[in-house]
């Protein structure tokens, strides 16, 4: 199997649960006091200071991303409970639960499915993707890119896929999305050739069409 990681440099790797989530996640009131701070101009950064504040707000941007994700994936869970509980249907459970995310999201229906889609497929079979999200090693386009990338793939080798992140966060935080897509794809085929040559082929078609 092509390993993700297989041409960095020795030494980069590094666990994507390095740095484990907060004990008590920040309410919505203290999430809202954050907002108001982070708009405050910030005063007396010489160059290198706004350089390592760049680079802190870009974790930050991940890592709030990968909470809303988790948020989506909460709601998701608790809105099919609750619907089991009123005896309805599986197949019925999750009607609202998208439009409720689009309208929360300030996004498009089509997107807040998107984004349901997102949230319990890293809930219950990227767990390593999942990980490194949330400690702001990937945004939310690159989670999703390996979500598409690995969707052809059975569960065991979507989680063989999956595993290389534990090694290799960093050398995907670096990757651009072409390059990242190129090395899902390297490390997917000899798992599943076929399945992974339908998906290109359809991939192709679409951009045709569209």
């Amino acid at each position: 199997m092509r390993d993700l990681g297989s041409d960095a440099a020795a030494g980069t790797a590094a666990t994507a649960g390095a740095a484990a989530p907060p004990a008590a996640a920040p309410s919505v009131e203290e999430i809202e006091a954050f907002t108001r701070r982070l708009a405050a101009d910030p005063v007396g950064l010489d160059d290198a200071e706004m350089i390592d504040r760049l680079a802190a707000l870009e974790t930050l941007r991940c890592a709030t991303e990968a909470a809303q994700c988790e948020t989506v994936a909460d709601f998701v869970i608790s809105q099919r409970r609750a619907a089991a509980g009123r005896g309805v249907p599986a197949a019925r459970r999750d009607r609202g639960v998208a439009s409720q995310v689009a309208l929360a999201m300030r996004q498009s229906p089509t997107r807040g499915q998107q984004q349901v889609g997102l949230a319990m497929t890293l809930r219950t079979e990227l767990p390593q993707t999942r990980a490194a999200f949330r400690t702001g090693h990937l945004d939310g386009y690159k989670a999703t890119l390996i979500a598409r990338e690995t969707g052809c793939l059975t569960a065991v080798d979507r989680a063989r896929v999956d595993e290389q992140l534990r090694a290799h966060p960093t050398v995907v935080e670096r990757l651009c999305p072409r390059r990242l897509v190129g090395r899902l794809q390297r490390a997917a085929a000899p798992l599943d050739p076929a399945a992974v040559g339908k998906r290109r082929r359809r991939a192709e078609a679409d951009r045709h069409v569209s």
